[in-house]
């Protein structure tokens, strides 16, 4: 996700603007976007937040100089001790929003979007959970097969951010949540004066997920354009 310079758009994070992951991915020299993809895997392949430490000097770059340029287009946040806190979609930290795919070990996502582009980037089934920050309600959404599943039935997801804006990790993400229902969603973004935002149906959050996240592991030339 990236975060937007005016009001909230859906077209805003589907890369029509050229500021969305895969197009930030794309604009980077290839041996930075393989340390990128490196990254991702990374999270994929182990039950902890890669570190620094963990990335092999092996893709023709020198791995921190790609590591600084990821974080200047906000793709990749370290923290001081060399712990991978942020690549979109995946989070180094507990956020409330829990990703499995297949049998693996428990993921966290950045924020409701970035959890349902998990088993899209993966290409594999995932179940997602989540709470409704209004009222607690445990939501799930399993994905089988690419058939979606969502638990309760009328879950949407809040696409909103708050009203100063960093990186997307500090004012989109945080803001952008699941909820067990259209009307409580528009409740809970209208007792918050800080945010702004819509309500998305659930055919709406997916296709920004896939066009966000579905093609990160493609190497560009696989990318049937910019599309995510």
């Amino acid at each position: 996700m990236t975060a937007a310079s005016g009001p909230l758009r859906i077209e805003s994070l589907c890369d029509s603007d050229g500021s969305g992951v895969v197009a930030r991915q794309r604009a980077l020299p290839p041996a930075t976007q393989e340390v990128h993809r490196m990254v991702l895997r990374a999270f994929l392949s182990s039950d902890e937040p890669p570190r620094r430490r963990d990335l092999p000097e092996s893709c023709g770059i020198d791995v921190d100089e790609a590591l600084a340029l990821l974080d200047e287009v906000d793709l990749v946040h370290l923290d001081a001790d060399g712990r991978v806190v942020v690549a979109y979609p995946f989070a180094g930290r507990i956020t409330g929003h829990t990703v499995r795919v297949d049998a693996d070990p428990a993921l966290q996502a950045m924020c409701a979007i970035d959890a349902l582009g998990i088993p899209m980037l993966a290409g594999r089934d995932g179940v997602i959970e989540s709470a409704d920050p209004l009222d607690g309600q445990p939501i799930r959404v399993e994905c089988t097969g690419g058939s979606w599943r969502w638990a309760p039935a009328e879950t949407v997801v809040l696409l909103a951010q708050s009203a100063e804006c960093g990186v997307a990790a500090e004012c989109l993400c945080p803001a952008i949540t699941f909820h067990g229902t259209r009307h409580g969603a528009e409740a809970h973004l209208d007792g918050r004066s800080d945010l702004t935002g819509l309500v998305l149906g659930q055919d709406q959050a997916l296709e920004i997920a896939r066009f966000s996240f579905g093609l990160l592991l493609a190497p560009a030339a696989d990318a049937n354009g910019d599309i995510g």
